[in-house]
């Protein structure tokens, strides 16, 4: 049986081709931490990493140790991805960025093993999925449309746009993209936990007749009563982001009825396995799922492709991290054109990796 005989681990920080501003911060650069895992059998494996520290509480440079100290050499004593994933989560469960590199890492090991995109191996035969592309806030409406439709002219049907500052404002960019794009372009708002439960029930008033597709982590994660009544005073679905990061989350949230829908993202959930259990989970309790990320390479966005190819098919995505990075160090893994994204069809993840 092939077997773990080396691993590296390496941390970039890229530069983003547009830093852009959503609820509370701002964004220039990205870290991501890159993971090589070397089988017996001579094939090799990679993953990526890309914490969001103020969610999970993982920087880079734990997600750095962790692989290097604790998951490479764990890789060459345990007998089966399974075993290892199952240590990983006990031996580091507060380093889920980590855990997800490792995951995605294990599993384009066994896609190159069998010759066939991982997709396959969680049992779909789908190949593409539409994604989204993201608008950060902006201060100036005028220019936020602008950048929409240069967006829209690009071939992106679906828009995500970053709310949560100031909702009387959100309100008039949204109604400004509704006049200017028309009903075929999709509009997603994204509070990231930004508005007080007053704010976003006034967004959401005021959004009712511009046909938003949902309103994303409106309030903080940990206001579950708030998400719960806002669901319930709108047609709007609320989607859990920074409040789901596991399984235990995703029942806690169903318990409350605190969301109609679940943004699952590989850096929270630690990993492709991992992530498709919160799906099934959702898929069973009747709500919907979107797969998400960060700034984050194409091995990990073509890892997340995986993911939502494989849960259920109504799926909806987000993966255009990869779109926001300066001089990215992997090659193929995921095609995009007009919107759509869709797998290269080669074994495992499908991505070459520099370094």
């Amino acid at each position: 049986m092939s077997r773990i005989v080396s691993g590296e681990a390496t941390l970039v920080t890229f530069r983003l081709v547009e830093g852009y501003r959503i609820a509370g911060r701002h964004f220039t650069t990205a870290d991501n931490v890159f993971l090589k895992l070397v089988a017996s059998d001579g094939l090799t494996g990679y993953g990526c990493g890309a914490p969001m520290e103020e969610v999970t509480g993982e920087s880079p440079g734990e997600t750095l140790r962790v692989l290097r100290d604790i998951f490479i050499p764990l890789a060459r004593e345990a007998p089966g991805s399974w075993a290892l994933m199952k240590k990983a989560a006990a031996t580091a469960p507060g380093a889920p960025a980590a855990r997800a590199a490792l995951d995605m890492a294990l599993l384009d090991l066994e896609g190159k093993r069998a010759g066939v995109p991982l997709v396959h191996l969680l049992g779909s035969d789908r190949t593409s999925v539409e994604t989204s592309i993201t608008l950060g806030i902006e201060d100036d409406v005028a220019r936020a449309v602008a950048h929409a439709r240069r967006r829209a002219a690009e071939g992106f049907r679906i828009l995500k746009i970053k709310v949560g500052e100031d909702w009387e404002h959100d309100l008039r960019l949204v109604r400004a993209l509704r006049e200017t794009l028309g009903p075929a372009i999709v509009l997603r708002a994204d509070g990231n936990e930004g508005y007080d439960e007053r704010a976003a029930e006034s967004f959401l008033r005021g959004a009712a007749d511009l046909d938003l597709e949902l309103l994303e982590q409106p309030v903080r994660a940990e206001d579950l009563g708030a998400m719960a009544r806002l669901q319930a005073a709108t047609t709007v679905p609320i989607m859990a982001d920074e409040a789901l990061l596991t399984e235990d989350d995703a029942a806690r949230l169903i318990a409350h009825k605190a969301a109609g829908l679940f943004n699952i993202k590989l850096m929270k959930s630690g990993g492709v396995r991992p992530g498709l259990a919160i799906a099934r989970r959702a898929e069973a309790a009747g709500l919907g799922v979107m797969i998400g990320c960060n700034d984050e390479s194409r091995v990990s966005i073509a890892a997340g492709l995986h993911l939502a190819l494989a849960a259920a098919a109504g799926t909806r995505a987000d993966l255009d991290g990869h779109l926001d990075l300066q001089d990215d160090v992997a090659r193929g893994g995921v095609r995009l054109l007009d919107g759509t994204l869709s797998i290269t069809g080669g074994p495992g993840l499908g991505v070459d990796v520099d370094f």
